[in-house]
């Protein structure tokens, strides 16, 4: 693993929970800034290179998740805009999102 912030690290974790109920898991590789409102994570999912990205709009300060296939530079499943990135983690559609992975 590349480094990555606790922060960060603690996201990931929850995303394998999520992730962990469709057999699989995301390898980080490296966490990069998206200016001050977020982070990107790099790594992979099944052998696949995608992204994962966390960020805060901080017009009203909602959380969302993306997971991006850098395959084919496409989002893989929309976003939730919430409260908190547990609550867009949990809500996001995992099982579409390895589903997209396995067909590209």
């Amino acid at each position: 693993m590349g480094t990555i912030t606790a922060g960060t690290a603690a996201l990931i974790q929850l995303v394998n929970t999520e992730l962990a109920n469709n057999g699989t898991e995301f390898v980080p590789a490296i966490e990069s800034a998206m200016g001050p409102f977020g982070t990107s994570v790099t790594g992979s999912i099944k052998g696949h290179p995608v992204r994962l990205d966390f960020g805060i709009n901080p017009a009203n300060d909602r959380r969302a998740v993306n997971l991006f296939d850098l395959r084919t530079k496409q989002v893989l499943a929309e976003r939730l805009a919430v409260s908190t990135f547990q609550e867009s983690i949990t809500g996001y559609p995992w099982a579409v999102t390895v589903a997209a992975l396995v067909l590209v």
